[in-house]
C-alpha cells in the first residue's frame, strides 16, 4: 500500500505529494521538521512538539499561523487514519519550509537582495507530514540489549538548538557511527565535553545524580522532548538531577548512561569507542 501524505491541506497519495524545485527548503535547507511517536491514532507529546516548532520558526523568522491551525485541526489523526495506521506505533514526520521562492527571470524588487539567499516576503509556508508505521519490535530490541556509539569530533551541533533542515551534521556523524560498527554519533566539543548524539540526547549515572548535558542558548544542544520528560520523571521520583557539561572523562566512567529521543524512548548505552560504560544494564522499556 502507497504511502499517503498531507501537503498544504490535502490529502495526496506519496506519488502525487509534489513541492516546487524552487521551495527553499530544497534549495537552502530553509525549514524546519519534527518527528513524533503516535501510538494507537494519537500523537505523543504533540504540544511540546509544538512548541518547540514554533520557536524554532520564531528563530528563522518562517510565520507559521496557518499551519499550526491546520496541525491544531487534527490533520496528524486523519493521515494516521488514512494510511490505517489508527492501531500500533507509528512515526509521523512534520515538514516546515519557507516556501517558493518567486520565479526566476523575476527581477527583485528595487533594494532586494540579488542573490537569492534573502528570503522574500512573498513566500508561503510548505506543510509536508508523513506517517510510516514502526518496527517495535525493533525498537524492543535496542532497549533490551542497548546500542554502541562513538565519539564524533570536529562537526557541529544543529543550528540554536532547533531541529532545521541544515541537518548534514547529523547525517555525517550517523554515517561515521555505521562505518565503525555503531548505533549513535556523540558529538564532542573543543572542551572536550560531550553534547549529543546525532539524533539523541545523553544521559549518564554517577554516584546517585543523573546528569545530562545543558540545552541552554549557547550550546546548541536540541532540547529533546523525550529528554525534558525523562528530567521531570526522575525528579518527581526523587532523583537528583543535573543539567550540567559532562567531560568524555566522565562518560567512560559512569556507572550507567542512556540515550533518548521520541520514537525510540530510552536506550541503555552499552559502549563508546570500544569501551564498556558502566556495569550490567537492565532493558529500558518505559514508553516516554
Amino acid at each position: 500500500m502507497k504511502t499517503k501524505i498531507y501537503l498544504n491541506g490535502s490529502i495526496v497519495h506519496e506519488g502525487k505529494a509534489c513541492i516546487s524545485i524552487f521551495d527553499r527548503g530544497l534549495q537552502y535547507g530553509d525549514g524546519l521538521f519534527e518527528t513524533i511517536k503516535a501510538h494507537d491514532g494519537k500523537p505523543a507529546f504533540l504540544k511540546e512538539h509544538l512548541r518547540r516548532l514554533k520557536a524554532g520558526a520564531r528563530f528563522l523568522r518562517i510565520p507559521i499561523k496557518t499551519i499550526e491551525a491546520d496541525i491544531k485541526d487534527g490533520v496528524i489523526k486523519r493521515l494516521l487514519k488514512a494510511n490505517n495506521l489508527s492501531k500500533g506505533s507509528a512515526r509521523v514526520k512534520i515538514i516546515v519550509t519557507r516556501g517558493v521562492e518567486p520565479p526566476q527571470g523575476v527581477e527583485p524588487p528595487q533594494g532586494a537582495d540579488k542573490s537569492g539567499h534573502a528570503p522574500s516576503k512573498d513566500t508561503t509556508p510548505t506543510l509536508i507530514i508523513i506517517a510510516k508505521p514502526l518496527d517495535e519490535a525493533y525498537i524492543r530490541q535496542l532497549q533490551t540489549k542497548g546500542v554502541k556509539a562513538v565519539l564524533i569530533r570536529g562537526y557541529a551541533p544543529v543550528l540554536g538548538g532547533f531541529k532545521t533542515l541544515n541537518y548534514l551534521p547529523s547525517v555525517l556523524a550517523k554515517a561515521e557511527a555505521k562505518k565503525r560498527g555503531a548505533f549513535e554519533g556523540i558529538f564532542v566539543g573543543e572542551d572536550n565535553t560531550i553534547k549529543e548524539g546525532s539524533s539523541t540526547n545523553i544521559f549518564i549515572f554517577s554516584k546517585g545524580v543523573l546528569k545530562t548535558p545543558p540545552a541552554d542558548a549557547s550550546s546548541n544542544i536540541l532540547p529533546g522532548v523525550t529528554r525534558q520528560t525523562v528530567i521531570r520523571t526522575a525528579r518527581k521520583i526523587g532523583l537528583t538531577v543535573k543539567e550540567t557539561p559532562i567531560s568524555t572523562k566522565e562518560l567512560f566512567t559512569c556507572d550507567k548512561a542512556f540515550l533518548t529521543n521520541s520514537i525510540l524512548g530510552m536506550l541503555p548505552l552499552v559502549s563508546v569507542d570500544s569501551r564498556r560504560i558502566g556495569g550490567k544494564r537492565r532493558a529500558m522499556r518505559k514508553k516516554y
